[in-house]
């Protein structure tokens, strides 16, 4: 424990001292300003210095287990701190050691110890910090653990003894079978997705082109040679059918592209354009003409005259 009690005061001497003490990596004069500015009471402080400690005395030992403590973020230095007793800044190196040890199996077995999916849990044995964890419950020496070009066998190993420090059974075997089908497996999925991700490529680059083969109006109007009021009639009337409708807006308002199947156009014969134009022939003399559609005005209408002259009113 740190000596002198929750009443050691708020000045830097007695922080630096207890750093130096245990011949631990000091913290910045900055970070302990921070800390004795930021806490409440001196029992809040003295608190926050030594969660400090634990976590200090975490990434220095935990280099001698062969992890690189670069590697691990703050949030895992702490979360390993936390499974920590408080006496762990104040004794030996091998006793460190072993009690850090302990705290690595438990949060190991936290997370990989009751996945039952072999892809989960390779996935998450791939990944730091787990990875780093089992190699380090593996028993090899840190300098082989360092130079080691295959990970699974120092993995497997330290998963091994993790799940029988916790009464469970998982042999490296087994461990090192699932890693090779595991790896089976997202490689056929890796070529899965990418083989769907071209598919749709492939579709969007097929409708792309299909749109430009569409006609537009102008294009339907000069093959079939339509007036423009009987093309609108028999486009809305659906005998010109439409195959796409595109909407934009311009200057403030949605205009409507119509697109036509060139196919489907080239269907329509002469014959049947006579037909159709006899039968509004007879309309017309029985109903009398079908009033023509208007398009909708701008909103500043024609017959409104320009703007007035500025002064004029």
């Amino acid at each position: 424990m740190i000596s002198g009690g929750p009443t050691v005061g708020r000045d830097r001497a007695w922080i630096l001292q207890a750093f130096e003490s245990r011949d631990l990596p000091l913290p910045s004069l900055h970070q302990i300003d921070e800390w004795i500015y930021s806490a409440p009471t001196d029992a809040a402080l003295l608190e926050t210095v030594y969660g400090a400690l634990k976590a200090t005395s975490v990434g220095r030992d935990i280099v001698l287990l062969g992890i690189d403590s670069g590697r691990l973020t703050e949030d895992d230095l702490k979360a390993l701190a936390g499974r920590l007793s408080g006496d762990i800044v104040g004794i030996s190196s091998p006793q460190a050691l072993e009690k850090l040890k302990e705290a690595l199996s438990a949060l190991l077995y936290d997370k990989v110890g009751g996945e039952s999916d072999p892809v989960i849990r390779f996935t998450l044995l791939t990944r730091d910090p787990w990875r780093l964890f089992a190699m380090a419950l593996s028993g090899l020496p840190p300098e082989k653990l360092r130079t080691s070009g295959n990970l699974d066998r120092p993995i497997a190993l330290g998963v091994e003894r993790m799940m029988k420090d916790h009464g469970d059974r998982l042999s490296r075997k087994e461990i090192l079978e699932s890693f090779r089908k595991s790896r089976a497996f997202l490689r056929e999925e890796k070529k899965r997705i990418r083989l769907e991700a071209e598919r749709e490529r492939q579709r969007e680059r097929d409708f792309h082109e299909w749109v430009r083969s569409l006609w537009s109006d102008i294009e339907v109007r000069r093959e079939l040679g339509l007036r423009p009021s009987e093309f609108e009639e028999w486009v809305e009337g659906g005998r010109i059918p439409v195959v796409l409708r595109i909407e934009s807006i311009r200057n403030g308002r949605i205009r409507e592209r119509r697109l036509f199947d060139p196919d489907a156009v080239l269907k329509i014969t002469p014959a049947t354009i006579a037909r159709w134009r006899r039968g509004a022939m007879r309309r017309v003399e029985k109903e009398g003409p079908t009033p023509l559609r208007r398009r909708p005005r701008s909103r500043r209408g024609k017959d409104q005259g320009p703007p007035p002259l500025p002064g004029r009113g």
